[in-house]
């Protein structure tokens, strides 16, 4: 059993000198109170969410207005939609992030991570920020150029790591 059934993940934050930090990912109990959840989602993202599906059994919440606030690339979330999605995204992910499962049928509130799910999206975080960490040089060039070939290695890396 996981112990957890959400999980918050921060971007890795470039730094001019010196290597990046290792952002702390949070494992959380995801709320089920549909109201409770809603504000629990605004509060770990730092404002109003925006939720997307690449992967049938996760949603990923992240504020909707990050790029403007302006919120840290989130180089990780990037990674883990494009190994969900199949393909790169062509833009930014901003800020923090909650992993989650899918939408409820009633609509009113998402579901937990089931506990085998929990656990290998954990690892896929920990691979994506570990390779994110190692090539911390590319964060600069990604964040400007998120589609260039050089940046597909991320997804790659995260996909070996499952397997």
């Amino acid at each position: 059993m996981s112990g957890f059934t959400a999980l918050v993940v921060r971007p890795v934050i470039d730094h001019p000198v010196g290597p990046p930090d290792h952002p702390e990912h949070k494992r959380l109990i995801l709320p089920t109170d549909p109201d409770v959840q809603a504000a629990w989602l605004h509060d770990e993202v730092g404002g109003i969410t925006e939720a997307a599906t690449w992967h049938r059994s996760l949603t990923i919440h992240v504020h909707d207005n990050g790029q403007n606030f302006p919120l840290e690339p989130n180089a990780v979330l990037w990674t883990l939609a494009g190994l969900w999605r199949g393909q790169p995204l062509d833009y930014l992910l901003y800020g923090a992030g909650v992993i989650t499962g899918p939408e409820s049928a009633d609509r009113k509130a998402y579901k937990e991570l089931p506990p085998q799910l929990a656990e290998q999206t954990l690892k896929a975080v920990d691979a994506a920020t570990d390779w994110w960490i190692e090539h911390d040089y590319n964060l600069p060039i990604w964040a400007h150029y998120p589609t260039l070939p050089a940046f597909r290695e991320a997804i790659v890396h995260t996909r070996r790591a499952l397997y």
